[in-house]
């Protein structure tokens, strides 16, 4: 039992811990966001809409989940969950926002883009790091 007006965890617990979730992202990543709906010109070409950075930093990346094949239209897919881990202080990261692993150890893994599809570490009141979900469609093994 603490004592009167103590608690048994430090008010600077977090802080103190954070570091060393921080030692663990080794790889570094981008993440960016689409800025508006792209746009059609005058002779009916589109283009895509431009990206703004979110966040560009150190990261971690857990393996891959199992491959799931869901049916999209009339075409078997394959799609496969990673979990980013980036600083605890990282702005807000939204469903949809893209992932560039730019360096990793593991030699694959730089070039690959993933798409962030939750957002599990997006506030907690003890928080070391934010974790997201991000799925990569891998239907297209020549695609990174």
């Amino acid at each position: 039992m603490p004592f009167v007006g103590h608690t048994p965890i430090h008010p600077l617990w977090s802080q103190h811990h954070r570091p060393t979730a921080t030692a663990t992202q080794t790889s570094t990543c981008l993440i960016t966001r689409l800025a508006g709906e792209g746009t059609l010109d005058a002779a009916g070409v589109w283009h895509p809409p431009t990206s703004t950075e979110v966040y560009r930093g150190p990261c971690r990346i857990a393996p891959p989940g199992p491959v799931s094949n869901p049916v999209v239209g009339d075409q078997r897919v394959g799609l496969t969950d990673y979990q980013v881990m980036v600083r605890w202080d990282t702005p807000e990261i939204l469903e949809g926002d893209i992932v560039e692993v730019l360096t990793a150890a593991d030699p694959l893994l730089p070039g690959r883009l993933l798409q962030v599809t939750d957002t599990v570490g997006g506030g907690a009141s003890q928080q070391w790091e934010r974790v997201l979900t991000c799925s990569q469609d891998i239907t297209n093994r020549d695609i990174r």
